[in-house]
C-alpha cells in the first residue's frame, strides 16, 4: 500500500542515496551525454524533500508537487520525463489517500507510457523504459517491493550488456555504448538499492 507516510519515507531515502551517488551518476552520464544526471536527480529530489511539508493525504496533490519540483529544478530531458511522469500519476491519483498493489502497478505503467511517448523511444532501445517494463512484469507476480526493485533494475542492466543504446545523444557513440550502462538504468539500480 502507498500513502502519504510511505511517500515521505521513499523520497527521503531516494534523496539520501542521490547525495551519496551524485558523482557516480554524473560520471556514468558523462560517458555518453552531458554529465548532469546526478545534478538533475539530486536537485529534483532535494526540492521534493524541501516541499514535503506541503504534502496532504491526497496522493494526486503530492505527486503534482513532485512534478513541479522537477520542473523548477531541472531543464534536462531526463528531468522533464520525470516531471511529466509525476504529473500524469497526479492526474490518475487525484483524491486518493492510498494505493493498492494493483494501483501501484498502474503508476509504473503510467510512467512507462509517459517515457515512451515523451521520450520518443521504444522498448529495447536500452533506456530507463526497459527497467520500468521489467519492474512492472515482476510486480505482477510479487508484492515484495524491495526485492522487485533491486532485482528488476539489476536484471535490466544485465539483459542489455553488449547491446547498443539506440536513442538520444548516446547514438553518436554507436558501438561504444555496447560496453556502457544506460545512465538512467544505472541510476535506478543504485537508487533501488537504497532500500536494501
Amino acid at each position: 500500500m502507498l500513502n502519504k507516510d510511505n511517500l515521505n519515507y521513499i523520497f527521503k531515502k531516494l534523496y539520501d542515496e542521490a547525495q551519496n551517488s551524485y558523482d557516480e551518476f554524473n560520471a556514468a552520464d558523462a560517458k555518453i551525454g552531458d554529465g548532469d544526471l546526478g545534478i538533475t536527480i539530486l536537485h529534483g529530489l532535494e526540492e521534493i524533500n524541501n516541499s514535503m511539508s506541503k504534502f496532504t493525504d491526497d496522493l494526486g496533490y503530492n505527486f503534482m508537487i513532485c512534478s513541479q519540483a522537477f520542473v523548477k529544478k531541472s531543464g534536462s530531458s531526463f528531468g522533464t520525463l520525470i516531471a511529466f511522469s509525476f504529473m500524469n500519476i497526479s492526474k490518475h491519483l487525484k483524491g486518493k489517500d492510498k494505493c493498492s498493489h494493483e494501483e501501484i502497478i498502474d503508476i509504473f505503467e503510467i510512467v512507462l507510457q509517459t517515457i515512451l511517448e515523451r521520450g520518443k523511444t521504444k522498448l529495447g532501445d536500452k533506456t530507463i523504459a526497459d527497467t520500468i517494463d521489467l519492474i512492472i512484469k515482476k510486480l505482477k507476480v510479487s508484492n515484495d517491493y524491495k526485492s522487485v526493485f533491486i532485482n528488476a533494475s539489476k536484471d535490466a542492466l544485465e539483459n542489455f550488456k553488449g547491446k547498443k543504446i539506440l536513442i538520444g545523444r548516446a547514438r553518436m557513440f554507436n558501438e561504444k555504448t555496447k560496453d556502457l550502462d544506460d545512465p538512467g538504468m544505472f541510476a535506478i539500480s543504485i537508487l533501488s538499492n537504497s532500500f536494501n
